[in-house]
């Protein structure tokens, strides 16, 4: 079996005892522009020659730039542009992923890709771009002392050529509120079983169980992942069903279907969770109105933000998924990868003065430090000098389920589909979870959807 032995890949640092998590994903669903402005050029003397004035077009999925990565990207660009006055950086947003990624599209159909973009080390978001050379090669030797996880790079890299900035490490867990949890008589979920009994107190106490973001079917694909695990024991299941020496045929897919619908019908989600959006979902669990929250570790950042009240901020743990009652997987096995990233425009006017930015960004003390001492996800960099022993409780719940996982995911089945049946791979998730298929019949079709994939991923 081929996991992601993510402590291995850690260039030999330390494995932290504490750790952090945030959105690898966007937050509310918004567009918005705005730009970081440069202060006016220092004074220089008549021999000087004026640094040439640049303007940088940045596209991220981070709407949200009062908190979370959306606010320490932005706080990284004012002091870049502060740092280097003739710079002038115009931030472009559009969150949720999926709309942003649509964007990409119509961007990179154009061939007027912004000079940087949010981007995802996988082959079903660069394959398209790398197709188009739209692309620029960063050079890896540059980053070598930037601390990088080289297993987060290689996520990024093509035929010997590297063409991002990996930004997390990302892993898949269950939040949950401590003081609903205390009040209501509930210990951490091991089992299945556990869980239900659990959501059945919430349930006859009017408090949603678990918040999910089910507008969305990428959440629904890492929790499906997660369950064939929990079943099959291992992760070669989904693996070999993607590169089709297995099939998703497999007892343990129709084992995990079987489970996501048991979870729905039971009401772990509350009604018309299929409405709700990542943003919905989130403040849900924020405001104290779900006992639960299912998304990855890029969400420890609710911990700190200022937009929930104490109550809950203060008593944030996180948990591995339960395990399924007469399944191989133990709560040790993590569904975890490396996320997002930065990639920039082969066709910039700029792109020196882009990889400069992303590299300066990503200098040890950066991105890094920044994002893990405000509490607000992994960095896919070595972090350990950045400790303050000040970290969150839920930082250190992460860490203990990182650290203590025995063996990872590596990359998510949704991330190895071509994007034409990524789509039907959606939507085949989302009829299950509307009861529109059953749990045999999902297995079916999805393997005849990998199975396409595959043979595309050929020609």
């Amino acid at each position: 079996m081929k996991t992601l032995n993510i402590k291995k890949a850690a260039i030999g640092f330390t494995i932290l005892s504490t750790v952090a998590a945030l959105t690898a994903c966007g937050g509310n669903s918004s567009t918005d522009t705005g730009s970081a402005a440069s202060p006016a050029a220092s004074t220089s003397t008549a021999t000087d020659k004026p640094a040439e004035k640049v303007t940088l077009t940045f596209f991220t999925n981070n709407s949200d730039r009062t908190a979370g990565q959306g606010k320490i990207e932005q706080e990284l660009i004012d002091q870049y542009t502060k740092e280097h006055p003739n710079v002038e950086i115009k931030v472009e947003t559009l969150s949720p992923d999926p709309q942003y990624q649509d964007k990409i599209k119509v961007y990179n159909a154009s061939n007027n890709l912004p000079d940087i973009i949010s981007s995802w080390g996988n082959s079903s978001f660069l394959g398209p771009l790398l197709s188009n050379n739209s692309l620029a090669e960063i050079d890896r030797d540059s980053l070598k002392d930037a601390g990088f996880i080289p297993a987060a790079l290689d996520g990024f890299s093509a035929n010997g050529k590297l063409y991002g900035f990996p930004r997390n490490s990302d892993f898949f867990v269950l939040y949950y509120n401590k003081k609903i949890f205390a009040d209501n008589g509930i210990q951490v979920p091991k089992t299945t079983a556990d869980l239900t009994a659990a959501i059945g107190k919430l349930k006859a106490n009017k408090i949603v169980p678990i918040a999910m973001d089910g507008q969305d079917p990428w959440p629904s694909g890492i929790w499906f992942d997660t369950l064939v695990q929990r079943a099959s024991g291992n992760w070669d299941v989904s693996h070999k069903a993607m590169d089709r020496s297995g099939s998703f045929k497999d007892p343990a897919v129709v084992t995990a279907a079987t489970e996501m619908q048991k979870w729905i019908k039971g009401g772990a989600f509350g009604d018309g969770f299929l409405n709700n959006d990542y943003g919905a979902a989130r403040n849900m669990f924020g405001q104290g109105k779900a006992a639960m929250y299912m998304m990855g570790e890029w969400e420890m950042g609710i911990a700190t933000d200022e937009n929930f009240p104490d109550e809950v901020k203060n008593n944030i743990g996180a948990f591995s998924f339960p395990t399924i009652d007469g399944g191989q997987g133990t709560t040790d096995d993590l569904t975890a990868w490396f996320g997002g990233g930065y990639s920039v425009s082969n066709n910039s006017k700029h792109k020196k003065e882009a990889i400069d930015f992303l590299t300066w960004m990503f200098r040890p003390d950066g991105w890094a430090k920044s994002v893990w001492q405000a509490g607000v996800t992994f960095p896919a960099q070595k972090y350990d000098q950045f400790q303050t022993g000040t970290e969150t409780p839920v930082q250190k719940d992460l860490t203990t389920i990182f650290n203590t996982a025995k063996s990872y995911s590596g990359t998510v089945n949704q991330d190895k589909f071509t994007p034409d049946t990524l789509k039907t791979y959606y939507d085949t998730i989302q009829k299950l979870e509307s009861d529109k298929i059953n749990p045999q019949d999902f297995s079916n079709s999805i393997d005849d959807t990998a199975d396409k994939s595959s043979k595309a991923t050929a020609k």
